[in-house]
């Protein structure tokens, strides 16, 4: 019980209540919405809207014959949904980690500064979505784009980082 967090509890049992007394809890509808605007909560969200309709049209039986077996129920679909959003988002930051590896290799066959911008650019693109850290970090001197060793290629002229952005570097 404690392992579900606060405001996917609350709904819990407010969709409880709706399927006890048939009457919907006045807040249901915008703690439902709270939680599609939370980071990765859309599919559960979405899960606890389609149950509220069902309830709304008095489709109780579809779900469970006791309000303690229909909490059961909305408690499992949370855990089994959640575990699947986690699954997927683990996948999507492992694919673009290896693109973003992909782009690495690439840059240190570049010859040109023309292709290093552009591959720095594809990287900074994908940086978001691979939880890296980085090693360096500053701003460009000249557009004031974020600048990361993780990310941008160096100049082979002055060492410096191009710019995804302007491609500039200290040359």
């Amino acid at each position: 019980m404690d392992e579900i967090p606060f405001k996917e509890r609350r709904v819990i049992s407010e969709l409880v209540e709706f399927w006890q007394n048939h009457y919907e809890p006045r807040r249901l509808f915008a703690h439902i919405a709270s939680l599609s605007s939370a980071m990765g909560s859309g599919v559960v969200a979405s899960f606890f809207q389609q149950v509220r309709k069902d309830l709304r049209i008095d489709e109780r039986n579809k779900y469970a014959a006791s309000a303690s077996e229909f909490e059961r129920f909305l408690e499992a679909e949370y855990r089994e949904r959640t575990k699947a959003e986690e699954r997927e988002e683990s996948e999507r930051r492992a694919k673009a980690s290896d693109d973003f590896n992909a782009l690495g290799k690439e840059m240190a066959k570049a010859t040109t500064r023309a292709e290093l911008v552009e591959l720095g650019r594809k990287r900074a693109d994908l940086a978001p979505h691979t939880g890296i850290s980085y090693v360096y970090e500053n701003h460009c001197w000249q557009c004031k784009t974020h600048i990361s060793s993780a990310i941008h290629a160096q100049c082979p002229n002055c060492s410096f980082y191009i710019c995804s952005s302007c491609g500039s570097c200290f040359c």
